[in-house]
């Protein structure tokens, strides 16, 4: 009986130990990291003592493993998976080291519909200050994805969920205010004329909560028309663009004000000038006139 008690006994010990030690070898989620950005998913961990070549495979909610077919025997620290994902699809991926016949366990399921991160969009502007409206041209950031040998943009894949949110202010003012549009086309309405304003686009996907990136403001000068001129984060308003000779564009107006200056006055010597000589001449044929009678 004592001897059955203590098989038991070292039989649960046993177990135990077996357990922890299988535990152990599991790799740890925070180990593996999903990074995804325009649709370009990676996936990375922690480089091993020894560099070690590694093998990746994922897989769907309760479906089978499959082998990345670029990330096999590979030294690399990151897997490539943009091509092999469905985008709106749910994925886990694992990792082991190509000499071991033993996972490290899974990642986190990653969807990169839902999760990957949009980059900052461009836009134009075209104003119309005296109405007291903006036009926006917004352009689609383009994604790692595609099809027919052309990559999409982010409107390709997130087709009507996808909207832009404007935010604008006048300049000079903290006051923001912002507009949901539902195109590439975003007219700002109630604009005060005459008045500079600072605009930034960032995307919103209507199932998220998050936005995308800002983009850098763009803004008009005060009594003026637009410019398009970038400011910084602080709001400062950046050096106007320059010219192919590398001056800017305020400088060339400012030469050709100081042309024009130099023009004129060089008109006035000459005016100047012709009067005295034909003041003189006059004179002259005066004097000569007086002496002849």
């Amino acid at each position: 009986m004592d001897f059955l008690k203590h098989f038991q006994y070292f039989g649960v010990v046993f177990a135990t130990s077996l357990v922890v030690a299988t535990a152990g070898q599991q790799f740890n989620h925070d180990k593996l990291h999903w990074s995804s950005t325009n649709f370009k998913t990676l996936l990375t961990w922690e480089p091993e003592a020894g560099d070690p070549s590694y093998d990746v495979e994922y897989a769907e909610h309760d479906k089978d493993w499959l082998s990345a077919p670029n990330c096999l025997d590979i030294r690399e620290t990151e897997c490539d998976l943009t091509n092999v994902l469905d985008p709106e699809k749910s994925y886990a991926a694992r990792l082991k080291k190509t000499i071991s016949t033993d996972w490290w366990g899974t990642s986190d399921y990653f969807t990169p519909y839902k999760q990957s991160l949009i980059t900052a969009v461009s836009f134009s502007l075209d104003a119309r200050v005296a109405d007291g409206s903006v036009t926006l041209t917004i352009t689609d950031p383009l994604t790692a994805l595609y099809k027919n040998g052309s990559l999409l943009t982010i409107r390709d894949v997130f087709q009507n969920q996808l909207n832009y949110r404007v935010s604008y202010q006048k300049v000079g003012s903290t006051r923001k205010k912002e507009t949901d549009v539902d195109s590439n086309v975003a007219v700002v309405g109630g604009l005060e004329p005459n008045e500079g304003y600072c605009f930034s686009v960032a995307a919103k996907v209507l199932t998220r909560a998050d936005l995308g990136a800002w983009s850098q403001q763009q803004c008009s000068k005060a009594h003026g028309p637009f410019l398009n001129e970038t400011t910084t984060e602080s709001g400062a308003v950046a050096p106007s663009p320059t010219t192919e000779d590398g001056g800017s564009s305020n400088g060339l107006r400012a030469e050709v004000v100081v042309g024009l200056c130099l023009l004129l006055l060089l008109l006035l010597v000459i005016i100047i000038t012709s009067v005295v000589c034909c003041r003189r001449r006059r004179q002259r044929r005066q004097q000569r006139t007086a002496q002849m009678l």
